[in-house]
């Protein structure tokens, strides 16, 4: 009895070593294909020097790229003060996105992408 459980235990560490290499092996892939990368103004297809606006709704995701593929750097409150610097459009959705500079809260000093109808100027 004492053999049969030590080569299940054995079994077990070499199925978790297998499944832990193919995590990390697929990890690493994910990340390489990733489109997660911040994107500053090379996304814009519209240019606007920065005027004063703030966010018209609640809970809005505040991106690191133009669309909601990239990854969200957090959320922005209704009435969330920013600099509009320019815009982009994302096809095929075909919502137009601002490329930020949050001047108020927790994200401030940050650049970062929301949908432009998410953003009033003021």
């Amino acid at each position: 009895m004492h053999k049969h459980l030590s080569s299940s235990r054995r079994a077990g560490r070499v199925a978790a070593s297998a499944a832990i290499t193919l995590l990390v092996a697929a990890g690493a892939t994910l990340a390489t294909v990733s489109p997660a990368a911040a994107v500053g103004t090379s996304a814009c297809t519209n240019y606007r020097y920065d005027w004063n606006a703030k966010i018209n709704t609640a809970s809005v995701n505040f991106r690191s790229g133009p669309g909601t593929a990239y990854s969200s750097k957090g959320l922005l409150a209704k009435g969330t003060k920013h600099l509009m610097r320019c815009f982009s459009s994302s096809k095929p959705a075909g919502w137009s996105w601002s490329y930020i500079k949050v001047t108020s809260g927790p994200h401030a000093g940050v650049w970062g992408w929301v949908r432009a109808d998410f953003s009033t100027p003021v």
